[in-house]
């Protein structure tokens, strides 16, 4: 009897649905772009990102150096512009008054405008900086503009009967030693970022009596 032989067929693997591939792709983008960044934060994560942040920090250093002196010079060339104006003021109306001493003269209401007018303008550009040169700048600037309303009052009170003007005067005084008080306060923020710069004590307070309320300078 004849044997049969079978003759063995290979087999072609069934091919794989383009559902399962589409399914696959975005599981292998995110295991691709994980792996990427574990690599990525292993070489240059904690260390740069440190690195940069000290990087900006001392970019606001030199920037803030580079503003403090000039805002010192103006500080400093603002209390001496400032200081004649303020002791007329206060022969009009000392401070801690409720009662002024005399009334002011129009030449004098006109000389102190003229020079407060001008203060208030070199105040008007506020670089970008830090903190601590934003605080001194605005508290200067903020003072002088009231200086300038206190002009106002003494001006208006020009023009007015009494009892009126009296009021007006001592008003106009209040303003004024709430000037000097803002003053000496951007004066000792003044001081302390020049000391924190190793420059040493800066002392722009404008002058003012222990009934103005001002704070004082440090000792040094």
């Amino acid at each position: 009897m004849a044997k049969t032989t079978y003759a063995t067929r290979a087999r072609t693997p069934a091919p794989v649905p383009a559902s399962r591939w589409r399914a696959f792709t975005p599981v292998a983008f995110v295991l691709g772009f994980a792996a990427a960044f574990l690599i990525s934060t292993a070489t240059s994560g904690p260390d740069a990102t440190e690195q940069r942040i000290a990087e900006l920090r001392q970019e606001e250093v030199d920037r803030d150096i580079a503003q403090l002196g000039p805002l010192t010079d103006l500080a400093k060339g603002g209390r001496d512009r400032l200081a004649p104006v303020l002791a007329a003021m206060a022969e009009v109306i000392p401070a801690g008054s409720a009662t002024p001493a005399r009334q002011p003269t129009a030449d004098q209401v006109k000389g102190w405008r003229e020079v407060v007018s001008a203060e208030v303008e070199r105040y008007a550009q506020a670089p970008s900086a830090g903190n601590g040169i934003n605080v001194a700048r605005t508290g200067l600037r903020t003072a002088v503009e009231q200086l300038a309303a206190s002009v106002d009052g003494f001006e208006a009170a020009l023009n007015s009967a009494e009892p009126q003007r009296n009021t007006l005067v001592a008003l106009a005084g209040q303003q004024r030693t709430l000037g000097v008080r803002t003053w000496s306060v951007a004066a000792i923020q003044l001081d302390v970022i020049n000391i924190n710069a190793g420059k040493g004590h800066v002392h722009v307070q404008l002058p003012a009596g222990p009934e103005s309320g001002a704070a004082p300078a440090d000792g040094g």
